[in-house]
């Protein structure tokens, strides 16, 4: 069976989980061929390595030759500019009329895929899977429905990866039959467990994402004062990798909150330093937020693999969040901004390293249970080749049902 993806730039270091679902596919005989706008090169990504090589060696660019007009069409007049990008992407829609099935991640890449469904040029069935700002943010703005118009109507499959998600698109107009929840996760054979009790030695604190609102390095810089304030008897250090828009307006505020010594911002790390620094440290913080525009957290990765690696998780009630983490059970949540109640809890984590490895071992079996992206990618390969059987005759899951009766678990996760 032949799956063709559809997705941005490829391969990218923040979406490895897309990487990890090609592969899984792989793994089980299916061809994978990728279809995007541009081809990434980043030498923190082994693109020698397996599976990387050979999609790599499957990919292309959506337009081929003519991707060179990108620059002219995004001057033309929004109209005209539609129109011509519809057109273009008419003409190389050969490729994917070959695919028994296509995968879109991300609510705008499977739109555009069902655009030429529209017209008649696209036949196979579409399943897009919705991550995180394609959905809130339109969600935000009131125009969801308007615009994944065509999703709704005749997309085969609209999958998200929290049922908060889920419940968006309903309220947009998708139907329940159409519409489905589908966790992304990591392999956790990959990622040792080691509990590491910090009673008596220096509490290390780590942060991994890209610098930016919706991922609250703010709150946790201000917890984290609050905390240094009324505890001095508290020894703690706290590592940010990753990089992004906000990094010099963080280290600003991390120098007039007087953490400077305290604090280190790490830059973009390979995933491979990513793993490494997970093992030196004790407690994952991720305070994330809803940012100003709408954008929210899907589930992040970044977050099992703390929990698996044995780091205790401290975040907040926010988006699908609280599917991966019970408070207390598998880490420990406080509500979005609030930084004294975020405070608190650094406080007693810091406080009860005993009590934590309890928490620790249940967050690692969540993971294994609930986040095994071997699993997660044998059910998805099952979805992929019951959506390409019943929807052979092309029609939408509406229509047909295909959510209804997904195989595995249950589809809220």
């Amino acid at each position: 069976m032949r799956v063709g993806f559809v997705v941005g730039e490829f391969p990218l270091l923040s979406e490895t989980f897309v990487v990890d679902q090609m592969a899984g596919l792989l793994t089980r005989g299916f061809d994978v061929e990728v279809v995007c706008n541009r081809v990434r090169t980043d030498d923190r990504i082994d693109r020698r390595s397996e599976p990387m090589a050979t999609l790599l060696a499957r990919t292309q660019r959506w337009w081929k030759w003519a991707a060179g007009l990108d620059g002219l069409i995004s001057r033309l007049p929004p109209r005209l500019r539609y129109k011509a990008s519809i057109a273009l992407d008419i003409v190389f829609a050969r490729r994917l009329n070959r695919c028994d099935v296509i995968v879109a991640h991300f609510g705008q890449n499977g739109e555009r895929a069902v655009a030429l469904k529209k017209w008649k040029f696209l036949k196979p069935p579409i399943i897009t899977i919705f991550h995180g700002a394609d959905v809130a943010i339109p969600s935000h703005q009131a125009v969801l429905a308007a615009q994944y118009d065509g999703l709704i109507k005749r997309g085969a499959l609209n999958l998200t990866v929290n049922e908060f998600f889920r419940g968006m698109l309903l309220a947009a107009g998708a139907s329940q039959a159409g519409t489905a929840v589908h966790h992304m996760g990591i392999d956790p054979r990959e990622i040792s467990y080691r509990w590491q009790s910090w009673e008596g030695t220096q509490l290390i604190v780590t942060t991994v994402c890209r610098l930016v609102e919706k991922k609250g390095v703010e709150f946790a810089l201000r917890a984290l004062a609050v905390m240094a304030a009324a505890h001095p008897q508290i020894d703690w250090r706290y590592d940010i990798v990753g990089d992004g828009p906000l990094r010099p307006s963080l280290e600003k505020l991390a120098d007039e909150l007087g953490l400077t010594g305290r604090v280190t911002f790490l830059g973009s790390l390979s995933h491979m330093d990513v793993k490494r620094r997970l093992r030196m440290a004790h407690l994952f913080l991720l305070p994330s937020v809803t940012a100003s525009d709408g954008d929210m957290e899907g589930i992040p990765v970044a977050l099992m693999e703390a929990m698996a690696a044995g780091l205790i998780a401290v975040s907040t009630y926010h988006s699908g969040i609280p599917e991966l983490i019970v408070d207390q059970e598998t880490g420990f949540l406080t509500p979005e901004r609030d930084i004294p109640a975020l405070a608190d809890k650094l406080v007693w984590v810091a406080e009860h390293p005993e009590e934590c490895e309890r928490v620790a071992l249940a967050a690692r079996r969540k993971v294994e249970e609930h986040f095994n992206a071997d699993v997660l990618n044998e059910r998805f390969a099952q979805i992929v080749a019951q959506v390409a059987m019943q929807g052979s005759g092309h029609e939408s899951a509406s229509h047909i049902g295909v959510a209804n009766a997904l195989p595995g678990p249950p589809v809220a996760g």
